[in-house]
């Protein structure tokens, strides 16, 4: 038993790791025309091809800059075509300690075109230098060292010793330049005061009432009635018989209670909760809602909270997805739940929280989190 119970313990890490691997395997490194090559599109359709180079143009200058040994920076813009270009330059870490450091030297090229409504992104020319302090350190480049064939076991299920750690944390470093950039372009348009405007909540929003699921169309299932029973045939008239008595119509089965909008019924409730982290929850005030909209082409839902509120922020700050429930009086099953997949946080004024929801203290400062809703 003691054995078993060792066994075990054992392999908890690697079962851990390997439910962890998923978003690094089969598939996950896009090769284009012989090139590693990872591209996105951004839908904003509130701001100008202008206004979306302006933002990029900002990002780029902050984040590609000189520094030390590294030489990050933009590479090549225009203005008229709405082309920016820039230079990556940076280490990838994989384990520090205080005896060891193992990380790599990362060289990559992001390209990014700006059109009225929406930007394209792509991270490619992606290189590697390994252990650069030991005899002059080793290179590699990414078409032949983090694709499938080569990060990869042979069944494509885990990642390999080492050429994997080096595919991990490029799709790391991507998926963090790609969320930077959304943000940024997220923080302008709160900038300039262009707040998405409300949109009708998507299906992963449900409301909840006594057998009844609400969902986009907010339309109650309604139950389908009974056929009615057909009359039984009439006998025919004889010199003294009666006729025979008509069979009668089967009952009309009742329908199912039509449900409130979405928005009334948040109106409506009388508590509000939300759960991020390890399903942790807590209760927060109704003033935290600040309603629906669309952003990035994406039905999201926004939260408001105030900074001085440290549990709340701490949870939200490091939950990548949480969930937003409102409950009636007297029920403590939620009418209203919205799950969320965090796509950005912004500190904003009093007032501007005022504007998404009066309640708010215009005196204060609040935390704005806005999460695409899924499903």
């Amino acid at each position: 038993m003691k054995k078993f119970l060792l066994s075990v313990l054992i392999c908890l890490p690697l079962l851990a790791k390997a439910q962890t691997d998923e978003k690094y395997l089969a598939g996950a490194i896009p090769v284009v025309d012989g090139k590693v090559s990872f591209t996105t599109e951004m839908q904003v359709p509130a701001l100008s091809q202008e206004q979306l180079y302006d933002a990029l143009l900002d990002w780029a200058n902050t984040y590609f800059k000189p520094e030390g040994k590294l030489n990050a920076r933009v590479l090549y813009t225009n203005k008229e075509e709405g082309t920016i270009a820039a230079g990556g330059e940076e280490y990838l870490v994989f384990t520090s300690s205080a005896l060891s450091l193992d990380r790599t030297r990362i060289y990559y090229q992001l390209l990014m075109t700006c059109k009225p409504g929406k930007c394209d992104l792509e991270m490619t020319r992606i290189r590697y230098w390994y252990d650069e302090a030991r005899d002059g350190g080793e290179k590699y480049v990414a078409e032949e060292w983090i694709t499938d064939d080569m990060a990869l076991n042979k069944s494509k299920t885990k990642l390999a010793p080492i050429c994997g750690k080096f595919r991990r944390k490029t799709i790391d470093l991507k998926d963090e330049l790609f969320k930077s950039i959304q943000s940024s372009l997220g923080n302008r348009m709160i900038a300039l005061g262009l707040q998405p405007a409300p949109v009708t909540p998507t299906p992963a929003v449900t409301v909840a009432t006594p057998g009844v699921t609400v969902t986009q169309s907010n339309t109650a299932n309604i139950q389908p009635t009974a056929p009615v029973a057909p009359t039984a045939p009439i006998a025919p008239v004889a010199p003294v018989a009666p006729t025979a008595p008509v069979a009668p119509t089967a009952p009309v089965a009742p329908t199912a209670p039509t449900t409130q909008n979405i928005d009334a019924q948040i109106q409506a409730a009388v508590r509000m909760t939300i759960t991020a982290g390890n399903d942790e929850q807590f209760e927060i005030g109704k003033e935290c809602w600040g309603g629906f909209g669309k952003l990035f082409g994406k039905d999201v839902a926004f939260c408001l909270i105030d900074t001085q509120k440290t549990m709340g922020n701490m949870l939200l700050s490091q939950s990548d997805s949480y969930t937003v429930s409102f409950y009636m009086q007297g029920n403590n099953k939620p009418s209203v739940v919205v799950k969320c997949k965090k796509l950005m946080q912004q500190n904003i004024t009093g007032e501007e929280a005022k504007k998404m929801n009066p309640n708010n203290d215009g005196q204060k400062t609040y935390n704005m989190y806005v999460g695409e809703i899924i499903k």
